[in-house]
C-alpha cells in the first residue's frame, strides 16, 4: 500500500498545478466574458430602441399622408409628422434609453397630388454594460417611407337612356311574361311603333305591353337603372366622408332626338340626387288607347327614331358638362360621365335603318375636354328581336356592332355589361369604385 501512494503522489501533484492553471486562465477570461455578456445585453437594448423608433418615425410618416395630413400644404403636414414624432419619441428619450440626433422630414406633393413622405433619424442607445470599459453608447439609425394620393374632387355626369327598348324586362321570367302577353311573343315592355303591340294584363285587361309588365310588377332595366343611380348616391356619401373629397352629380336622360332631358344639375345634395331617378319611365308608343307616335308625328321618338345618342351627346356637352381640373389644391373638379345604354342607335334612320352602334367620335368629343366615360352596357339581347321579320333582317346581323363602339367609348377600366338575371346596381356600384379609384393617378 505505501508504494502504490507513492507512486500516485505524481499525478496528484500535476492534477493539483492543472486546476491551479485553468483557475488562473478563467480569472483570465472573466472580464472579457462579462465584457462580452455586457456588451450582448447593450446590443439587445439597442436593438430593441432602434425597432421602437422605426414605429415612430413609420407613425410620423403615415400621418403625413393621412386624411388630415392631406388636407394640408406640404410645410404644415412636415409640422404635424414632426410633432406626431416628436411626441411618441419622447418616452424613449425620457426613461434615459436613447438621445436623439438628427431627425429629418420630408413630405412633398407632385402635380397629380401625389405626396411622397419620408422621415429619416439618428440617435444613440445609452449603454449600461459596455460604459465599464468607455464604450457609452451605441448608434442607432432609421428610415420610414411612404406614398399617398390626395383623393380629387370629382363631378359625375349621368346620363340616362330612357328609350323604349329599356323597358325590357330584367330577368327571365319576366321576358317569358311579356312575351306570353301577346300573340306576337314580343318580350320589350314597350315597342313596335309601327305595329303598336298590345297584350293582355294581369287583370285581363288588353293594353300596351308597358302596361301589362306593370301590372304583373315586373323589374324593367329602366327601373332598375333609376335604382342604381339612388343607390350610387350612398357610395358618393361614404366615399367622400372616408377620402376627404368633394363629389358632385347631375343627371340627364335622352330617347329620341330632341327629347335630351336635364332632371338635375351639379349638385352636392345627395338626398336629392337619390329621389331624381326613382320613377323613370320609357316614351310609350301606345297610350290610353292611342298610338303618339302617329299622333303627334313631330313628338321625339315618332318613326320609331327613339334613341339619339349622338343628340344626347351634343346637348350634355353644351349644356350641363363643365371644364374639369385636376381635382386638388382648390382647381376645378376632375370629369366623370357615366352612360348608361343598351347601345342602340336609332336616331336618324339613314335609308329607313337604324344606325345601331353609337358614334364613337361623340364620345371623343367629351374626352378632349379632359373627362373620362364610364360605361354601363345593358345588353341588348338578340332574342328580343324574335317573331320579327324586319328586325331580323334589318337589325339583329348588325348587333354585333354594339358592344365594340360602347367599349371603345369608355375610358380604360370604366366599361362594364350586364345582362338578364344581372345586378345593374352591383355594376353600377362597381364602375363607380373603379372610376373614384383611377381618378387618383389621372388628371
Amino acid at each position: 500500500m505505501p508504494m502504490i501512494s507513492s507512486l500516485y503522489r505524481p499525478v496528484l501533484g500535476v492534477l493539483r498545478h492543472r486546476r491551479g492553471a485553468v483557475m488562473m486562465m478563467f480569472a483570465m477570461a472573466l472580464p472579457v466574458l462579462i465584457f462580452a455578456i455586457g456588451m450582448g445585453i447593450d446590443y439587445a437594448r439597442a436593438m430593441k430602441a432602434q425597432t421602437r423608433m422605426n414605429a415612430v418615425a413609420d407613425s410620423a410618416a403615415l400621418s403625413a399622408v393621412s386624411k388630415v395630413g392631406m388636407g394640408m400644404k406640404d410645410a404644415d403636414a412636415v409640422a404635424y409628422a414632426r410633432k406626431i414624432f416628436d411626441a411618441q419619441a419622447q418616452v424613449l428619450t425620457q426613461a434615459g434609453d436613447i438621445i436623439m440626433g438628427d431627425v429629418t422630414i420630408n413630405a412633398p406633393t407632385d402635380g397629380n397630388g401625389r405626396r411622397n413622405a419620408t422621415v429619416v433619424y439618428k440617435a444613440v442607445s445609452n449603454n449600461v454594460f459596455a460604459n465599464i470599459l468607455g464604450l457609452n453608447t451605441l448608434a442607432i439609425a432609421g428610415q420610414s417611407q411612404t406614398t399617398n394620393a390626395v383623393a380629387p374632387d370629382i363631378d359625375f355626369y349621368m346620363l340616362l337612356d330612357v328609350s323604349s327598348s329599356m323597358a325590357l324586362p330584367t330577368t327571365t321570367a319576366g321576358l317569358a311574361k311579356v312575351a306570353a302577353s301577346n300573340s306576337s311573343k314580343c318580350q320589350f315592355a314597350c315597342h313596335a311603333s309601327n305595329s303598336y303591340i298590345t297584350g293582355r294584363d294581369a287583370t285581363g285587361k288588353i293594353t300596351d305591353l308597358y302596361g301589362v309588365a306593370k301590372s304583373y310588377g315586373l323589374p324593367l332595366r329602366i327601373d332598375e337603372e333609376g335604382k342604381a343611380v339612388s343607390k350610387l348616391t350612398e357610395s358618393a356619401i361614404a366615399t367622400s366622408s372616408k377620402v376627404g373629397a368633394t363629389y358632385r352629380i347631375a343627371i340627364a336622360t335622352f330617347r329620341g332626338k330632341g327629347a335630351f332631358s336635364i332632371l338635375q344639375d351639379l349638385s352636392y345634395d345627395m338626398a336629392a340626387t337619390a329621389l331624381t331617378t326613382k320613377n323613370l319611365k320609357p316614351f310609350q308608343y301606345y297610350k290610353d288607347g292611342q298610338p303618339n307616335a302617329v299622333a303627334n308625328p313631330n313628338d321625339p321618338g315618332s318613326g320609331d327614331k327613339d334613341t339619339g345618342t349622338s343628340d344626347a351627346m351634343d346637348q350634355i356637352n353644351a349644356k350641363l358638362i363643365r371644364t374639369p381640373g385636376s381635382g386638388i389644391n382648390k382647381s376645378a373638379a376632375q370629369g366623370v360621365m357615366f352612360i348608361v345604354t343598351d347601345g342602340m342607335r336609332d336616331e336618324y334612320r339613314p335609308g329607313g335603318l337604324p344606325e345601331v352602334q353609337i358614334e364613337v367620335a361623340k364620345c371623343n368629343m367629351i374626352k378632349a375636354r379632359g373627362l373620362r366615360i364610364a360605361v354601363l352596357y345593358t345588353e341588348y339581347l338578340p332574342q328580343s328581336l324574335d317573331n320579327d321579320g324586319w328586325s331580323q333582317r334589318n337589325i339583329k346581323p348588325n348587333l354585333y356592332k354594339v358592344e365594340p363602339a360602347l367599349q371603345a367609348c369608355a375610358s380604360p377600366g370604366l366599361y362594364t355589361k350586364v345582362s338578364t338575371d344581372q345586378d345593374i346596381s352591383a355594376a353600377m356600384a362597381a364602375l363607380f369604385r373603379n372610376a373614384v379609384a383611377t381618378a387618383r393617378i389621372t388628371q
